[in-house]
């Protein structure tokens, strides 16, 4: 037997010892397993993110404006009410001056959407709670969301917006319905809207950034990503598809968009390295 027909047979020899023991399956379960219940606890768990965001159109006087932005509930078997209640408690001891939230309240059950409306109905700001639509409130029934929300108090807002007035100055208050459904009109829900005044837009999606940015949109608040929700590494590719703008506070010209990392999951009830999040938006003038 020449040498190189000796190394094969010795390479099949120790293919099949390794194919044959149990010890590298059984490693590799239990690795997976210990990251799976962590991925689990991590769904269930909770972080604050402060973010100051510097606005030039921001009337001075209101500067330190507090905004909570909360999204993608996805109230389902997967994120039940009680850990829902916890994060409307925590928020609600931040004392903001104003609640955002910027959709996907549901997954897909219609049964679900009554009560996490009346959860989120609890929460309270001088400056009242605003919201718009996500995909999974399309897919489930939007007109139901829409009906109960409104019904709860909160201020659904479906391609339209508003002059938020306080004693310490304004700004336009816009929210679109979404973008996966073909139904945003970022045009529409400036529409009253004064030329020079900061405009705050709610927006599920953020692909709507670039649009939003063009036609004068100082800030633009969303969800959808979850930020990846699972990421096998901290500074590595996700599991759920990847989006050029992910989390956090990105920059286009003279717009802003902060993309929050939320609440809820989809697909699979796990969360790695990317933790639920109450996003504490601080709005800062600048001279």
């Amino acid at each position: 037997m020449d040498e190189t027909v000796t190394r094969r047979v010795k390479l099949s020899e120790r293919i099949n010892a390794f194919v044959a023991s149990d010890k590298p399956l059984r490693s590799m379960a239990v690795n997976w397993s210990k990251k799976a219940k962590l991925a689990i606890d991590e769904a269930g768990s909770l972080s604050l993110e402060r973010v100051e965001i510097y606005l030039k159109r921001l009337p001075k006087k209101l500067d330190g404006f507090k905004i909570i932005q909360l999204s993608d509930i996805h109230h389902s078997p997967f994120t039940g009410l009680e850990y829902i209640e916890r994060v409307v408690k925590v928020a609600n001891r931040l004392k903001p001056d104003m609640f955002v939230l910027t959709g996907d309240y549901v997954s897909h059950e219609r049964e679900y959407i009554a009560p996490v409306a009346a959860t989120l109905a609890k929460l309270k700001a001088k400056y009242g709670v605003h919201a718009c639509l996500g995909n999974h409130d399309h897919w489930t029934d939007a007109d139901l969301v829409t009906h109960l929300f409104r019904g709860e108090g909160i201020n659904m807002l479906v391609n339209e917006g508003f002059r938020l007035e306080t004693k310490r100055g304004s700004f336009w208050l816009a929210g679109v319905d979404d973008y996966m459904v073909g139904k945003t009109d970022v045009t529409a829900s400036l529409k009253g809207s004064f030329p020079d005044e900061l405009k705050i837009l709610l927006a599920h999606n953020p692909i709507i950034f670039r649009e939003a940015a063009r036609i004068g949109v100082d800030l633009t608040l969303s969800g959808h990503t979850h930020g990846g929700q699972i990421k096998m590494r901290k500074d590595e590719n996700r599991i759920l598809p990847q989006r050029k703008l992910k989390a956090g506070l990105h920059t286009r010209r003279k717009a802003q968009i902060y993309i929050t990392r939320a609440i809820g999951t989809v697909v699979v009830p796990m969360r790695y390295h990317c933790p639920p999040e109450i996003s504490l938006l601080e709005l800062r003038s600048v001279e």
